[in-house]
């Protein structure tokens, strides 16, 4: 019967193995390699975005930072640009008459100045609108600067860059307390960048200007000493630095004044020698040629030397050099002395 030869043919047929059992989780060697080389291409990609965006900020700032185009200019072409980098070299001798900040005052209401200074501070309120601060030495006045391409030019500029300005002295309509010249205020009129500062300084003068009082009060980020020594030439534009080296000029100056009006004679006696010159204090040993010499510590006996040369009143202003430790964390092994000697 047909029925029975299929359910014969059915009974012979061989049966598939069964597929082992799995929990569906792969081998665990697998497994950990998998996260370890996900975590490592997720952690690339964060890196690579984190990159590109920082990229982007850098451009973004440094198109803010160099503003509209900019020509390049020299003394021979400069006065058909109101603004630009002007490169100085001897091509010619130009007729402007340069003016001190500091003698800028009410006075000079009304008058056109040409200014070299430097961009102390800068502030954009708008498109078209801006105030500068310029600084010469240890004067301040503040600067109007009008128009979009020329705000945007002279607002962009980092600070401690040296500009060429001229511009028109007005009166202030209230004083200006952040600056020393506060009865004045410059109109703009034509401004030349001709030495451009790094964007990113190591130092800024307003956190290297404060006193201690300041920051302990304000509690405002100090400039420490081994960034000030390791950027001087920054640091000495503090108005703290400069007043300490225009004190120690005064005070010299006044010393020789007074001594020369009484009839006493400058001399400048040598500062390396062949032997110590006085005994009770350590000397600095250098090499010389060969052989050595000592720092001198003191111009006393040259003093002397010339007063029996007859010179009678003696002065002088030097370096002496003192190889002593101190209990202190100063130490005086090199200072500037005043010294004078009479019969």
């Amino acid at each position: 019967f047909p029925s029975v030869a299929i359910k014969k043919a059915s009974a012979a047929a061989p049966v598939p193995a069964k597929a082992p059992a799995t929990s569906g989780t792969p081998d665990q060697p697998d497994s950990k390699e998998a996260k370890k080389a996900a975590k490592a291409e997720e952690k690339r990609r964060k890196e690579e975005e984190k990159e590109r965006k920082r990229k982007e900020r850098e451009d973004a700032a440094r198109r803010k930072l160099e503003g509209p185009e900019v020509p390049s200019l020299t003394l021979l072409n400069f006065l058909d640009h109101p603004f630009g980098n002007l490169s100085i070299q001897s091509h010619c001798k130009t007729e402007r008459t340069w003016t001190d900040v500091g003698d800028l005052t009410a006075a000079s209401a009304g008058s056109k100045v040409w200014l070299r200074v430097r961009l102390h501070k800068s502030q954009k309120l708008s498109g078209k609108l801006g105030f500068i601060t310029l600084r010469q030495r240890g004067a301040t006045c503040q600067a109007v600067v009008q128009g979009p391409d020329f705000t945007s030019f002279l607002c962009a500029l980092p600070k401690e860059s040296v500009v060429d300005v001229c511009a028109e002295v007005t009166t202030a309509a209230k004083p200006i307390v952040s600056c020393t010249q506060s009865d004045i205020e410059l109109l703009v009129e034509r401004a030349y960048c001709i030495s451009r500062a790094a964007t990113r300084l190591p130092l800024q003068l307003d956190d290297a200007g404060r006193s201690e009082a300041e920051l302990r009060s304000l509690k405002l980020p100090r400039v420490e000493q081994n960034t000030r020594l390791d950027n001087r030439v920054i640091d000495l534009r503090t108005a703290s630095s400069q007043g300490i080296l225009r004190m120690q000029s005064q005070t010299c100056a006044l010393f020789r004044e007074v001594l020369l009006a009484r009839g006493f004679t400058e001399i400048h006696s040598p500062k390396m020698i062949a032997t110590a010159s006085e005994g009770g204090a350590d000397v600095f040993k250098l090499g010389y040629f060969g052989g050595a010499a000592y720092l001198a510590q003191s111009p006393q006996l040259y003093k002397q030397m010339a007063l029996m040369a007859d010179l009678g009143r003696v002065f002088e202003i030097g370096p002496v050099f003192r190889s002593e430790k101190s209990f202190t964390h100063r130490h005086m092994t090199e200072f500037v002395g005043l010294d004078l000697e009479m019969t």
